[in-house]
């Protein structure tokens, strides 16, 4: 008689990957991007993001070894200062980098918590302490009211020069309109391949929106990333650009260039990349959706069209705080379901 002696775990299996499974899963996705950055000769950039890496493992070390005598989380510490160095723009001194960096990780440890106790998001808090720090470092991207007026806003910049066209911008979107777009009945014009591929802008994280996408669709594959809050979050934030944002520069309702706001600001790469941060995202799905949804309104009055160099930073770390208070209710929710489970209400006794 045969006999089965293997031993699984069944019925018994993890309801979301471990945290470094979900860490190695992001830099692999992030690889792309930096190999984007050599082949485009941005090196500064590279620099940059490893003075930020550097600066993360030194303030992990500090404290992990030091303090809190614990193993040192390294997927976790190279993915905090890779994201904070893609959202460094280029001109960024190399040196202020790691000290600044450094410094706001190991202050932020104590006020906010560590990894999955932390109410702030680290790449958030970096950034937004390093606009205050530096802000003459950061790009600053005005355009007259009159380009709000209109429906293609990024059309019209791509056409000033403001954008840089890519040499295979013509080429690939010749052979979409002829096969894909004019069975349609529509086409689409050159330049939005450009800005889909590389905005040129000085700071990595707005650039390679196509990779940004693949590897958002990458990690959702592979049940590394939730969508319910970047969803939440573009959908809300692409939808009061459309209907909200022409009337403050005096033009019409439903007309905002959603297009524009994705692809510059970092919009595509926060929203996937950054949003969902361990620790600071509610528990809930439905939590998970109100917290995108209220990141999203922050992100439409504080970015507006997307062209902030720190709006999509400075939106997360108010949309942290609005997290924390669905968390608590969450919390509240939880221990009153758990009382009422470990104290049933008694059953009323029937008279004789």
């Amino acid at each position: 008689m045969r006999k089965n002696n293997v031993l699984t775990l069944r019925p018994f299996h993890y309801a979301a990957p471990s945290i470094s499974t979900m860490t190695i899963g992001m830099l692999c996705v992030l690889v792309p991007h930096l190999v984007m950055l050599a082949v485009t000769s941005s090196f500064q950039s590279l620099f940059i993001i490893l003075s930020a890496v550097l600066a993360s493992f030194a303030a992990e070390v500090i404290d992990a070894l030091l303090i809190r005598k614990r193993a040192v989380t390294i997927p976790v510490t190279l993915l905090q200062g890779i994201l904070i160095g893609m959202f460094l723009p280029s001109v960024y001194p190399v040196v202020a980098v790691f000290f600044i960096i450094f410094v706001i990780l190991f202050i932020a440890k104590y006020p906010f918590g560590g990894i999955a106790g932390s109410w702030v998001n680290p790449v958030a808090i970096s950034i937004v302490m390093a606009y205050f720090v530096g802000a003459i470092w950061f790009p600053t991207f005005i355009i007259s009211p009159l380009y709000l007026q209109s429906q293609n806003v990024s059309l019209m910049l791509i056409n000033d020069g403001v954008f840089p066209i890519c040499s295979l911008d013509t080429v690939i979107t010749g052979f979409l309109n002829n096969k894909v777009f004019s069975p349609l009945g529509t086409n689409i014009p050159e330049g939005y391949i450009s800005l889909l591929w590389d905005t040129g802008a000085s700071i990595p994280a707005f650039r390679f929106n196509f990779f940004t996408l693949l590897g958002s669709l990458a990690l959702y594959s592979v049940r590394s990333l939730r969508m319910e809050a970047p969803v939440s979050f573009i959908l809300t934030y692409g939808f009061l650009v459309w209907l909200l944002c022409p009337i403050f520069a005096g033009g019409s309702f439903g007309n905002g260039d959603v297009l524009l706001a994705l692809f510059t600001g970092g919009t595509l790469f926060s929203a996937f990349f950054v949003l969902s941060w361990f620790g600071t995202v509610p528990i809930t799905i439905a939590g998970k959706i109100f917290y995108g949804i209220l990141t999203g309104i922050a992100a439409f009055f504080i970015s507006g069209y997307g062209l902030s160099s720190v709006g999509a930073m400075f939106s997360i770390f108010c949309g942290n705080i609005f997290s924390l208070l669905i968390q608590m209710i969450e919390h509240w929710q939880g221990e009153k379901k758990l009382s009422n489970l470990m104290n049933p209400h008694p059953q009323t006794q029937e008279h004789n």
